[in-house]
């Protein structure tokens, strides 16, 4: 043992040599521990993104309503009556982006992207300021902000919330301009009675689509199924015979009662669609019998 230190004394670098795996090994896993880290610390030093309320949604499903005519003479024109209904719009449905004041800075404003307008500057805006401005703002809505078009409000609401704004924010409100008015009156139709038909958003359209899919398949398996344990009837041997896609066939029957009132609409709506409905050309050699046999038998599951 004493001759083994004093040979390390006399021969420091076999001490390096010694230690030198340890310090490899504590290396390398200091460096896979920052390694790991770095998406940790990359995290913390990236500031919170605020969401983008330029991304739009689907339509509200809304049913057939409608709008009631108005006089544009009269409601175009800043009656007390007319901003007074138009501020108890506005704080219902606009004070939350707005602001009680107009500025902007409703409480629903925080993160909006662009933010709500502040109606007291002049300047910036998207539509203007004018009375049939505001009114296509509200009857549009503004696309890639979160201004959507108020179809909740009638012509007349919309006109009051119009006037509200206008007298209680905007700085010399511009007046009204009897073309523009009138070129109002004629897009919209405004003076006369509007029905407005069911709006069905495309996603919930498809979702319906879906489900009534969903519904028929379901009824076109448990068929299937029911066939599947008939094998020793001859009704089935007669299908089976005359289809060449059992699915497509029962599809077909299932999407109409009209063959079920009588064996010659069933036979005739076979025939004239025959290679195209699942059934095959040997439904032209059948005999009054078999198909008879077969009316009665697709017939019961249905």
């Amino acid at each position: 043992m004493k001759n083994k230190i004093k040979l390390l004394k006399d021969n420091p670098g076999r001490i390096f040599g010694l230690i030198y795996p340890y310090i490899l090994v504590i290396g390398v896993a200091l460096g896979l521990y920052y390694i790991d880290s770095l998406t940790s610390i990359t995290r913390q030093q990236v500031s919170l993104r605020m969401p983008d309320t330029t991304a739009q949604s689907d339509l509200p499903v809304m049913k057939e309503r409608n709008i009631a005519a108005v006089n544009i003479d009269v409601i175009s024109q800043p009656a007390d009556s007319l901003i007074q209904n138009g501020e108890a719009i506005y704080k219902s449905l606009c004070a939350s982006c707005h602001g009680e004041k107009g500025l902007g800075d409703g409480l629903a404003s925080t993160g909006l992207n662009p933010p709500p307008r502040n109606f007291t500057k002049k300047d910036g805006w998207k539509n203007g300021p004018g009375l049939t401005q505001i009114f296509e703002t509200l009857q549009q809505g503004i696309a890639g902000t979160a201004m959507a078009p108020f179809q909740q409000l009638s012509t007349a609401e919309k006109f009051e919330l119009a006037h509200y704004i206008r007298n209680t924010f905007v700085s010399d409100p511009p007046p009204a301009d009897k073309s523009e008015l009138m070129a109002l009156d004629q897009t919209y139709n405004l003076s006369k009675e509007q029905v407005i038909p069911a709006q069905i958003p495309i996603m919930s359209a498809m979702n319906i689509i879906a489900e009534e899919n969903n519904s028929k398949m379901q009824k076109i398996n448990e068929v299937l199924n029911k066939i599947s344990s008939s094998k020793n009837e001859v009704g089935y041997k007669i299908f089976n015979d005359v289809t060449t896609n059992k699915v497509k066939a029962l599809t077909i029957l299932n999407a109409s009662d009209s063959w079920k009132q009588n064996e010659n609409t069933f036979m005739d709506m076979i025939i004239n669609n025959v290679n195209q409905n699942g059934f095959n050309r040997k439904v032209f050699y059948l005999t009054d019998a078999e198909w008879n046999t077969l009316f009665g038998y697709v017939g019961r599951f249905f």
